[in-house]
């Protein structure tokens, strides 16, 4: 029986006591969170493809 009064209790809390956000704020977020991932994986593609190409300069550099 605890299981189900978890899940009763669960179901009321996010029924009556979460403050959900508005659809207008929703999109919003969206949009920040999606451009923010876009820009975090243009600068890690950036850093890597240096790094990459140091390495690999400098590991045939090496082995010649």
């Amino acid at each position: 029986m605890k299981a189900l009064d978890f899940i009763k209790e669960s179901y009321y809390e996010f029924k009556d006591h979460v403050t959900w956000p508005s659809w207008t704020q929703l999109q919003q977020d969206t949009v920040v969170v999606a451009v923010s991932t876009l820009i975090l994986a243009v600068f890690l593609y950036a850093v890597d493809s240096f790094f990459g190409n140091v390495i690999i300069k400098n590991l045939f550099e090496i082995l010649k």
